[in-house]
Order: structure tokens, then C-alpha cells, then sequence
């Protein structure tokens, strides 16, 4: 009585702010309480409260029985609050699931469509394996709801139930299908949502689909239904290339006429990813249009539109590039951008966009976003700074930029001056290290570009002298290492310096030392290339004054170069050495007074040392050399490979006691010429040579006391060495075999018994090889691991065909499509992954739905259904098909005969009273009985309608039949014979006839039916036992109950099976399917006629007729229009809605009529005569119908649509 509502909890939270957790505390202990009492109202506002704690983040996994005890209460407001709590604290693995597979299966099965909805929205959210398995029979069958708010719910469920059972996608799939064909547009739509999502894990298994889908696409005015229909189309048209030329005019009429954007991005994407752009023949005017549609997204505000538009201009550009770049000046807006995302997409469109004319102004652009506004580079024209960008993002902006000028072997670029000056403007770009990158990009144009190499060099220079650059080098994200290429090019390019010895003195200065040790190693190196070249040019005037300046600085440089024999680096503490001792023998040389130099200072000569050091650096010139050179060197004439260099050495014929001595143990062993093993000893003398001689020789018998001797000799001789275990007697008595023989040591085994091998290199099996190389490679994986993560990241080098190649080499054809293929390749391609929604974690890739179903699978059955059908079975084997609900008869029965003319007979009366009580004229009582006699005369003589379904027969007035079946062999129409009111039951009459063309009888005919929501079979399998001989005829009569809402799409689905047995071969026809609708003027009763007071009574309450619907049928005039307009009428009170006139004037009728479910009909059928002043005039009859229930009265109309088949 005292509880706490929700409400008071929520207040009572914000009220305690200060003791927020104590307040909750308490809360809980009271709902603790509260959840275990018997009053489900109370329970109800406890789980409730629970819910919204558990949002808060406190933990109701406790109450999990408790929250399914609410989810089953009659009431709707609880059943309500039960689900949302299961949906927000249910998991996988919570434990009451188990419990609620029942619980699911009477909610799926209620007659409140409300109920349904809740149940299935609960499902989708806590759906597990072990439900889906479960529940997936009964939501296949819900798919014939008669409800559209219920079918649209299942086909959205079913989604959910595939990603945990995938085996149920193959075997609701035929049902799935068929729902692309329902009346409801909502229910349409969401088979249309499913089968894309579906689609996008195996886009080959709804190729079938595509007749439908181009249905609805030309069909639908739906939006957002059209997006998933092009989406989907956008799937299958790689598949399907010919779908691509169908699809191309309505696509087209779409970009050119829809104003929403989503919808045109759709189709424009579906035009790219689909191939139109290559296949049709104006592909460059559909090109333009799409380009044109997507300036329009990159002028709109929306940053989501924005971005989309430059997403589909970088899949159009790589077909038609020029279309683009037209378009460039909007593409350059969008760099400067303020979202991260937009200017990634818009950098992808300026790396596909470069070429000669727009590569200096697009790096201009870029290296705007990078230098500072203050910076005085090489290149002073850049535009002010635009934005401020994280360093990640200047990193990929020099990557790109690099990318954009090297590609294609530098094809784009025409002044290579320019490039290297924007090489060094990056270098300066602080906190982004790309050093790596910028050193390969220098070294590689300065070596490959003989014309820049005078530029380059003096570039370089200025890098070295730049103190602030080297002070720096210690800082972290910096590009010190560019300094390895100015070093290097400086040095191996010295010739073009100006200044050598300036530049000398930047190499040895002292802060080079800060350097990393790889850069000081090229400084060292670079240091004696430059000091050669310059030596070489003061020898051609060698004076006095050479030899003093040359030896002062000589000694300068002697001095300074030991700074470097310090350093920890091997590398670079070996080079510091010999250059010193080089430097040293000069300045040696130089200074010495003996009468050799004399004699050569006399002459004018310097000394020879100088003039021979010029000659280990610049002898050849350093030209590039193309990556697969190598290969192509050719092979020169008389040269032979497998010809012996050397000839062997003959056999020698050495004493025993020599070829003993050649067996010596030595340190060290090595192969000699000819497959020899040289032995040799530890101070590097060869002490025994021992070649490979014929097995034969080792098998010749040898005296027990040398062989004795030798393993004696040789014990002794192994005894002190330090690479052999020594190895007791007894110790290798111990080691014998499972079969007691023991196992020989080494040293008992006589090595001259050991026969010699001579192996081949074509004897190794090189595939064995590989495979253990990897798995050596992947014991290491972990170091290999940690190195490559310690070296910084590099862009890919891009090797080009320029270098030197062999005399008469050509590139293969392989090769050369190879260069192709890379030279293709854009800047999105080098980084593309799969998207985490393109990865199959539920396995519905794998399911196969191009093969149709095999006998053997069905949706599974719960225990219950198996126990049912095996009684069935069970009892069906004792006796003969005929129950109740079953009349199997080969000839109708009298009684059956008696009540069909009972029937007939009172309906003419009943006409006749009608037209007493409302005192009609003689005149329409004759035109009544004459359209009756007519109606009569059709359902006798069975006359034969087409339709777009089939032929129809109408048997009666009131329930038309219908041949479902027509084949070669059989035959089956069904008609409706009788309606019982409560329940609501209906019996359906089947008539078989035998026709095979074989005259063979049929044996084995069996039906089976599929019970659902709203249709119930009390038996779902009707065997009959009897033959059906050639053009022999049989009824089966089955009884269903119809316990759901009667609707649009009440259908009756099931299949028959039939085998013939002929002379020479026995066929069997399994699972021919069967379907049809259930007319809704069959629900109808046959009620005492109504006054036209009590009818405008009852339609005065407008409240018990809150449901209406309209449509209008054209009347054939070529009678009179009033003979027209009663025929008409008959055939809409009689079939069509199953109703009677209340009251009738002239051009109207009212009309009045009650269901078995209860639902009151109420209409109102008005004549419109339109004149044309022509000689025909036409009419028609507007029909207004008002019912209790809307999915009745939406039946309805559509009964009369279909009917008289001419609507407005």
C-alpha cells in the first residue's frame, strides 16, 4: 500500500544527491521485498524500478526469475514492463532463458496483435542459439499473419534468428520470398531491409531474386525502400553483368529526377560499383551527370553529404579522371576543412587528380597545411598556413606528397630543381619524423637525375652548414637522418661543390658527433672522397704553397677525425681509424726531408700517394641499376658452368701409414677444390688432405688388430679436446635396445666402414626446403617481431625501369605486365582492408540457397510436434484416413447432396422475402431473379474465368473454387463448402482428378498443411489409401480452424504428393505446393435483415465504426446503365462482401453485414454517371465501407477490387 512507484524513486533520487548510493541501497533492499510478494501489480513496479537502477549500472542479474515470472502476466501494462526488463538485463548466457520458450510461443500465438508485437521486439534483442532453433518453425509460420504490423515484426525478427541459426535461413527462405509479394508495402519493405543485410555476406545466393526487385523498383514510391532495392542491385549486378544494361534507364531516371539525397547517392554508388560507367555506351554522359549530381554534395553545408560526395568522386576517378578534375577548385575547399574525415577523403581525390599541369599547384596547396607562416625556405610562395594539424596528419600529407611526385617514375615531374628544394622545405616540418622517407627520395633523384646533381650538391651543402638542424638532432620526431643523404651526396658527387674545404669543415665539426652513428659513418666517408677529389685538383698546380696549404690542413683534419675512434659504433670507429692512419701517412709523406721527395719537389711532381688515392673513389662513374639487372646479364660465349675450373688431382697412392695421418682431428675443417675436406690444425697449417675415394676400397676385410689400433689412437687423440664428451664403458653398457642389443658409441664404429655419398644440387628438393625455412622463421617470430617494430615505418621504395641494364636485355612479357598492373595501382589501393561489417561472424556466408530443399529438411519440431505426428502416423497405419475433420469420398454423399439443395433452394426464398419487405417493383423483382438465375446458370455450367493466377471455376455464389494444381498428371480445384460459427471453422472441399498422359493410376496421394498463429489443422496429414484411376475423380474434404484476425493474406499453404506406377517406370512427385487465399465474404453470417431506421441508428454511433475504406468499380454500359448498375450490385452484395441490402433508391444502396469474429459491416454503394456529350456515357459505382476492425474492412476492398478488376 506504501510502496514506492517509479515515479517516487526517480524523485527521490535527484532529491538525496549528497547520499545518492546510501538512498539506493536502501531502495534495493525494499525491492528485494517487494519482488517476492504474490501481488503481480507490485512485482510488476519492482521490476520496473529495477530497470531503471540497472541503467544506472547496478547489477539485476539477481531478479532474472522474477522479471520472467512479470513477462508472463496476463496483463498487457506488466507483460510490457517484463519484456523491456528482459530485453536490457538478458544475455546469452543468462540462465532462465530456457524458461521462456513456452512463454514466447503462447505470446506468438495470441489473438492481440499488441502481444505479439512486444514478444517479438523482446526475441530479437535476447534471441540465442537454442531459441532460434526453437522458436523458428513458429515465426516461418507467423509469416502469414493476417496482421501487416505482425508480418513486418516477424520478417525483422527473422534476421536476428539467422545470425544465430543460420540453417533456418534455408529453410524459411521460400516463405521469406514469398512476403516480396504482399499486399502491405511496410511488410515489403522489410523483407527488402533483410534480404540486403543478408547480402552482404553472400550476394550470390539472392541472384534469383532480381525479377522481383526490379518489380519493386519500378513499382515503389518509397524512398527509403528504393535505397535498399538500388543497394541491394549494387551486390548482385557484378555478379550478374546483364543486369547492368536493364538497369541503367531506371537508375538513370532516378539521378535525374529525385530530389532526395540519400536516394541519389544510392544510385549513383550502384552506377559506379556496378560497372555501368564501363558497359553502356554513353558511359561518359552518364559519368558527367554523376560528377555534376555530386558537386551539388560538396556545396551543401551537411558535413555527412559533404563527405559521401567525395567518397563516390574517388571511386569515379579512376575511369574518368578528367571528369573530376574539373571539379578541382571545390576539391581544394575541401583540404581546409575543419573535419579530419573530409580532408582525408579529399587528399584521396588529389592524389588520383595529378598530373604535369596541376602537380605544382596541388603541393603547393599541401605544403601550405605544413610550413609555418614565418618560414623562409627555398620556396617562399607557399599560401599562409591554413589549419593546425595533429602530426599523424602531416605525416600522411608528406607521404602523399612523396607519392604523388615519385609515381610513375617521376613522369609528373618537369623541374627537378623544384623537387628537391620541396624535399628540403620538408626536412624543416618540426614534430613529424619522416627522415627515412626524405633520405631514399634525395639519394634516389640526385643519383638518377644527372642534370640536377649541380643543384642537389649545393642544397645539400646549405643542409650541412645549418647549425640549428644539428644542434636538434637529439630531440625526438626529428629528420637528422636527412643528413645521410646530404653527407653522401656532397661526397660522391664533389665534383660540383664550390667550396670543398668549407664543406669538409662542416663534416668534421664538432657537433657531428651528436649524430646517429650510421650518419657519422657516411660523414667519415665522405670526409676522404671530398679530401681525394680536392687533393687531385692542387696536384694539377703543385707548388710550394700546395704542399704547405695541404699540409696544414692534412694535420687539421688528422686532428678532428679522432673525435670519431671514441665513438661506441664499430662501423664508425673502424673508419675514423684507417682514415686517420691515411691522413697520417700523408702528412708523414709530406713533411719528410728525404732525397726521394726532394728529387720529385725538384721536378715539380707530388708525391705519388696523393695521386693514387683519387683513384678508389672515382674511377667508374656511380649510375643507377635496374632492380632485376642481374638477370639479365647474358651469358658469354664458351663458357660452360658445369666445366671444371681446375682439373681434380689423380688419385695418390700414399702409404697406409700417410692416409692414417689423414684422418687427423683438427680444429678447423674446410672444403677444398673437387669435394675435398682439408683438415687443419689451430695455428691454420693443413695438416691432412683427405679425398673421396670408391665404396669399394672401404668394403675390402682389414685385420681385427689395425682396426683395434686405430680406435685406440683415435681415443687418445679426442681425450683433452674440448668439443668431445667423453663417455664412460659403462654408461654405454647401459644403453641397449627394446630387443637387447646395445647401441654402438661413436668411437666403436669404424668411420673407414662408412660409405661416401657424392650429392648433386638437382637432388635437393627445394619446395621441402622452403617449408622448413618457414617454420625455422616462425620459432623467431617474436624477435622478428621486436625488431621490425623498433625500425621507424617507410613508405614502399618504388623501384623504376630507369638503370643500367645489360647489353641487349628486354623486359618479359611477365615483367612488363607486372609494370603494368603496379603502375595502376592508386594511393586508396596501397591501404585498402575490409571493413569490420564485411567479416562473416555467424556463419550465413556459408549457406547454400541455390539448390532447392532435399526431403529430408524441414524446420525443426519441438518434442511435441514429433510426439503428435508420431501418433498420427501411428494411427494412420490401423485404420483408414476418415475421421471427423476427413470425408474422403470417390461420390458425394446423399446427405452431403440433400444439404447442398437445402442450401439452394432457401436462397432463392430468401430473395424473395428481401424484396417483399422492401416493396420493390414487379420490374426489379425480375431483373433480381434474372441476374440470380444467371449467377445460378454460372455456378452450374462451371463457367471458366481467367486471371492472372489462374482459371477460376465458380461452383457457388458465395465461395467461387479454384484450381490449384494442373499439371500432366493431376488436376486439383478446391472449393469452400461450409462455415461453422463458433469456433470460426471452415471446410474445404478438394476435387482430384486423374489425368496422366501415362493412363496410369496414382497411388500414395497425401496432403500435408502447416498450422500457424492464425489457421489450425487438427490433422495436417491426410494420406489416402485408394487409387485414382485415369480420369477418375475424388473429394477430400479438410476442416481447419480460424482462431487469429481475419485479414488481408489469410492464406491456407501445404503441399501434396502423388506417385504413378507405370510399366517402365515408377515417378514420384513430393512437395508439389499448394496455396490459396481465404475469400473474407466467407466469414460472413447470414443475419436478420435491419431496418433503415435501426441502420441509420447504428451508423449515427460513430464510434463502433472507427474504420473505413473506399474504392470505385467502372460499369460495362454497353446495356442500359440501370440494368448495369443492379447486376452489380448483386455481385457486391453476394460475393464480393457477403452482405444484404438494407435500403435501395434510385443510384444508391445501403448495405448491412456481420462476421463470425463479430465485426459489423456497414457501406454505402452510389452511382456516378459522367457525361461527356459523346454517344457513350460513362459510370461507375463509388463504394464507402465502414467496419469495426481495419484489417477486415482493408479486406474487403481489396475482395471487390479483384472481383470486378477495374479500379480508378
Amino acid at each position: 500500500m506504501f510502496e514506492k512507484s517509479l515515479t517516487d524513486l526517480i524523485r527521490g533520487i535527484r532529491a538525496n544527491k549528497k547520499n545518492e548510493q546510501k538512498y539506493i541501497a536502501s531502495c534495493l533492499q525494499e525491492i528485494r521485498q517487494e519482488i517476492r510478494t504474490n501481488d503481480p501489480d507490485i512485482k510488476a513496479t519492482a521490476v520496473s524500478k529495477l530497470t531503471y537502477l540497472q541503467m544506472l549500472g547496478y547489477d539485476m542479474s539477481w531478479a532474472s526469475f522474477h522479471v520472467v515470472e512479470v513477462m508472463s502476466s496476463p496483463k498487457f501494462p506488466q507483460k510490457q514492463t517484463g519484456y523491456l526488463a528482459a530485453t536490457q538485463s538478458f544475455g546469452q548466457d543468462t540462465d532462465v532463458l530456457m524458461l521462456t520458450t513456452n512463454l514466447f510461443k503462447k505470446d506468438l500465438a495470441s489473438g492481440n496483435h499488441l502481444e505479439v508485437g512486444i514478444a517479438l521486439n523482446g526475441l530479437s534483442h535476447i534471441v540465442t542459439p537454442d531459441l532460434a532453433r526453437d522458436l523458428c518453425q513458429d515465426l516461418a509460420s507467423m509469416l502469414s499473419h493476417s496482421r501487416p504490423y505482425v508480418r513486418k515484426k516477424v520478417v525483422l525478427v527473422l534476421y536476428k534468428l539467422f545470425l544465430k541459426f543460420p540453417e533456418a535461413l534455408r529453410l524459411s527462405f521460400p516463405r521469406l520470398k514469398e512476403r516480396l509479394d504482399d499486399p502491405d508495402s511496410s511488410v515489403i519493405c522489410a523483407v527488402v531491409n533483410v534480404i540486403c543485410e543478408l547480402a552482404r555476406k553472400n550476394p550470390k545466393n539472392y541472384l534469383s531474386l532480381a525479377p522481383q526487385l526490379f518489380k519493386l523498383l519500378n513499382a515503389s514510391t518509397n524512398n527509403w525502400m528504393l535505397i535498399k532495392i538500388i543497394k541491394l542491385f549494387g551486390a548482385l549486378t557484378p555478379l550478374e553483368p546483364r543486369l547492368a544494361k536493364k538497369l541503367l534507364p531506371p537508375i538513370t531516371h532516378q539521378i535525374q529526377t529525385t530530389a532526395a539525397m540519400s536516394l541519389l547517392y544510392e544510385c549513383i554508388h550502384t552506377v559506379i560499383i556496378g560497372g555501368m560507367l564501363n558497359s553502356s555506351g554513353n558511359s561518359d554522359s552518364l559519368a558527367a551527370m554523376c560528377v555534376n549530381k555530386l558537386r551539388i554534395f560538396l556545396e551543401d553545408p551537411d558535413q555527412n553529404l559533404k563527405y559521401v560526395g567525395l567518397l563516390a568522386l574517388s571511386k569515379i576517378l579512376p575511369t574518368h579522371p578528367k571528369l573530376v578534375s574539373e571539379h578541382r577548385d571545390i576539391i581544394l575547399k575541401c583540404i581546409d576543412d575543419a573535419d579530419i574525415s573530409i580532408r582525408l577523403r579529399s587528399l584521396d581525390l588529389l592524389v588520383g587528380m595529378v598530373n604535369r599541369k596541376n602537380l605544382f599547384d596541388i603541393v603547393k596547396r599541401l605544403m601550405a597545411h605544413l610550413l609555418p607562416s614565418n618560414y623562409n625556405g627555398p620556396s617562399t610562395d607557399y599560401p599562409p598556413l591554413s589549419t593546425l594539424l595533429e602530426p599523424a596528419y602531416r605525416s600522411d600529407i608528406i607521404h602523399r606528397i612523396i607519392y604523388i611526385c615519385s609515381q610513375n617514375s617521376y613522369s609528373n615531374i618537369t623541374n627537378f630543381e623544384w623537387y628537391i628544394a620541396v624535399l628540403v622545405d620538408l626536412t624543416y616540418v618540426a614534430g613529424v619524423n619522416v627522415d627515412e622517407l626524405l633520405k631514399s627520395q634525395i639519394m634516389d633523384v640526385g643519383v638518377r637525375v644527372k642534370s640536377v646533381r649541380q643543384y642537389c650538391v649545393k642544397t645539400m651543402q646549405r643542409l650541412l652548414s645549418d647549425k640549428d638542424l644539428l644542434e636538434n638532432c637529439k630531440l625526438p620526431q626529428t629528420n637528422a637522418k636527412v643528413l645521410y643523404a646530404a653527407a653522401w651526396i656532397t661526397g660522391e658527387y664533389c665534383s660540383y661543390l664550390e667550396k670543398p674545404l668549407e664543406t669538409m669543415e662542416y663534416l668534421v665539426q664538432p657537433g657531428v658527433t651528436k649524430l646517429p652513428h650510421e650518419v657519422q659513418a657516411v660523414y667519415i666517408h665522405s670526409v676522404l672522397k671530398i679530401y681525394a677529389f680536392w687533393v687531385t685538383n692542387l696536384t694539377y698546380n703543385w707548388d710550394e704553397d700546395a704542399r704547405n696549404e695541404l699540409l696544414r690542413f692534412t694535420g687539421i683534419l688528422k686532428d678532428k677525425i679522432g673525435m670519431f675512434c671514441s665513438c661506441t659504433d664499430l662501423e664508425v670507429q673502424e673508419r675514423a681509424y684507417n682514415i686517420r692512419e691515411i691522413f697520417s701517412i700523408i702528412h708523414q709523406n709530406l713533411t719528410t726531408t728525404d732525397s726521394i721527395f726532394e728529387v720529385e719537389n725538384v721536378y715539380g711532381k707530388p708525391p705519388k700517394v696523393l695521386s693514387e688515392l683519387f683513384l678508389l673513389f672515382f674511377s667508374y662513374e656511380l649510375n643507377p641499376v635496374a632492380p632485376k639487372a642481374q638477370k639479365k646479364v647474358p651469358i658469354p660465349e664458351g663458357l660452360d658452368l658445369d666445366k671444371w675450373i681446375n682439373e681434380p688431382l689423380p688419385e695418390s697412392e700414399s702409404s697406409e701409414s700417410e692416409e692414417e695421418e689423414s684422418y687427423g682431428y683438427g680444429y678447423g675443417q674446410k672444403l677444398g677444390g673437387s669435394w675435398d675436406l682439408i683438415f687443419s690444425s689451430g695455428n691454420g697449417t693443413t695438416i691432412g688432405r683427405r679425398r673421396g675415394r670408391k665404396s669399394k676400397e672401404y668394403g675390402s676385410e682389414e685385420d681385427e688388430k689395425t682396426k683395434e689400433r686405430r680406435r685406440n689412437e683415435r681415443r687418445e687423440r679426442i681425450k683433452n679436446d674440448p668439443f668431445y664428451i667423453e663417455v664412460n664403458e659403462k654408461e654405454s653398457l647401459k644403453r641397449t635396445n627394446s630387443n637387447g642389443s646395445s647401441n654402438r658409441i661413436a668411437e666403436d664404429i669404424d668411420i673407414d666402414s662408412i660409405p661416401i655419398v657424392h650429392l648433386t644440387m638437382n637432388e635437393f628438393d627445394f619446395k621441402r626446403n622452403k617449408k622448413s625455412s618457414k617454420l625455422k622463421k616462425s620459432k623467431g617470430s617474436k624477435q622478428g617481431k621486436q625488431q621490425s617494430s623498433s625500425s621507424p615505418p617507410t613508405s614502399p621504395i618504388i623501384y623504376t625501369d630507369v638503370g643500367e641494364m645489360p647489353e641487349n636485355a628486354t623486359l618479359s612479357d611477365e615483367e612488363k605486365e607486372k609494370k603494368s598492373i603496379e603502375l595502376n595501382k592508386s594511393w586508396d589501393t596501397l591501404s585498402k582492408k575490409n571493413g569490420i561489417l564485411d567479416i562473416d561472424f555467424s556463419g550465413i556466408a556459408n549457406v547454400d540457397l541455390s539448390t532447392p530443399l532435399g526431403d529430408n529438411e524441414k524446420l525443426p519440431q519441438t518434442a511435441s510436434d514429433k510426439s503428435k505426428r508420431a501418433l498420427r502416423e501411428k494411427s494412420n497405419s490401423k485404420t483408414s484416413p476418415k475421421s471427423k475433420n476427413v470425408e474422403i469420398d470417390e461420390k458425394p454423399s446423399k446427405a452431403k447432396v440433400s444439404s447442398r439443395k437445402k442450401r439452394k433452394e432457401k436462397d432463392p426464398s430468401k430473395e424473395k422475402d428481401l424484396s417483399k419487405q422492401k416493396g420493390r417493383k414487379s420490374g426489379q423483382k425480375k431483373m433480381k431473379n434474372t441476374a440470380i438465375s444467371e449467377i445460378s446458370e454460372i455456378s452450374t455450367t462451371s463457367t471458366k474465368i481467367n486471371t492472372e493466377v489462374g482459371v477460376v471455376e465458380i461452383y457457388d455464389n458465395k465461395t467461387p473454387a479454384k484450381t490449384l494444381v494442373d499439371s500432366d498428371d493431376i488436376q486439383i480445384v478446391r472449393s469452400l463448402t461450409e462455415v461453422i460459427n463458433e469456433p470460426p471453422t471452415i471446410i474445404v472441399e478438394f476435387s482430384l482428378h486423374n489425368k496422366s498422359s501415362l493412363r496410369s493410376p496414382l497411388s500414395q496421394i497425401a496432403f500435408s498443411f502447416e498450422s500457424t498463429s492464425d489457421i489450425q489443422f487438427d490433422n495436417t496429414f491426410i494420406e489416402i489409401e485408394d487409387m485414382l484411376y485415369y480420369d477418375g475423380k475424388k473429394d477430400v474434404s479438410v476442416k481447419f480452424k480460424v482462431p487469429g484476425i481475419v485479414g488481408v493474406g489469410l492464406s491456407v499453404s501445404g503441399n501434396v504428393s502423388y506417385t504413378i506406377k507405370s510399366d517402365e517406370e515408377i515417378k514420384t512427385n513430393n512437395d508439389i505446393p499448394i496455396r490459396f487465399e481465404l475469400p473474407l465474404p466467407v466469414f460472413m453470417l447470414n443475419v436478420p435483415r435491419i431496418t433503415s431506421e435501426q441502420f441509420s441508428t447504428l451508423i449515427s454511433q460513430t464510434s463502433e465504426f472507427p474504420f473505413t475504406g473506399s474504392t470505385t468499380i467502372r460499369l460495362n454500359t454497353s446495356n442500359s446503365i440501370e440494368q448495369a448498375f443492379q447486376n452489380e450490385l448483386i455481385r457486391l452484395t453476394t460475393i464480393a462482401t457477403g452482405t444484404h441490402i438494407v435500403e435501395q433508391v434510385p443510384g444508391a444502396i445501403t448495405i448491412y453485414g456481420k462476421s463470425v469474429q463479430g465485426y459489423q459491416v456497414a457501406g454505402l454503394a452510389k452511382l456516378t454517371v459522367e457525361d461527356d456529350s459523346g454517344i457513350t456515357k460513362k459510370a461507375s459505382i463509388k463504394i464507402d465501407i465502414k467496419c469495426t476492425d481495419q484489417a477486415f474492412v482493408d479486406g474487403l476492398i481489396r475482395e471487390i477490387e479483384q472481383l470486378f478488376r477495374e479500379e480508378l
